[in-house]
């Protein structure tokens, strides 16, 4: 049961750096739309986003933009984030 839950708690710590990195590349973006990742930056990016895309398109379609006028906010990263957060703690009270 130990090996599991640190199996886990390995698992959900490797998804929140990429949820931290696909907020950075994502944020980067918008600031710069013409920026491009180079080199270890794009490996990197690139691996963060294929991993997280399946949970961010899920949370898209149950979680709508909300339009304040011209602007849509999207809680979808907010989301997955704290639901890996909520799992990450009752991993380690479990664990």
């Amino acid at each position: 049961m130990v090996l599991l839950a640190s199996i886990l708690a390995f698992a959900l710590n490797v998804l929140i750096w990429a949820m931290w990195i696909r907020f950075a590349v994502e944020l980067f973006r918008s600031a710069n739309p013409n920026w491009r990742p180079k080199g270890v930056i794009l490996v990197v990016a690139e691996v963060a986003l294929t991993i997280t895309d399946p949970l961010i398109k899920v949370a898209r379609k149950i979680i709508p933009n909300i339009r304040m006028g011209a602007l849509a906010l999207d809680f979808a990263w907010t989301a997955v984030m704290l639901l890996l957060l909520i799992a990450q703690n009752f991993v380690g009270a479990i664990h």
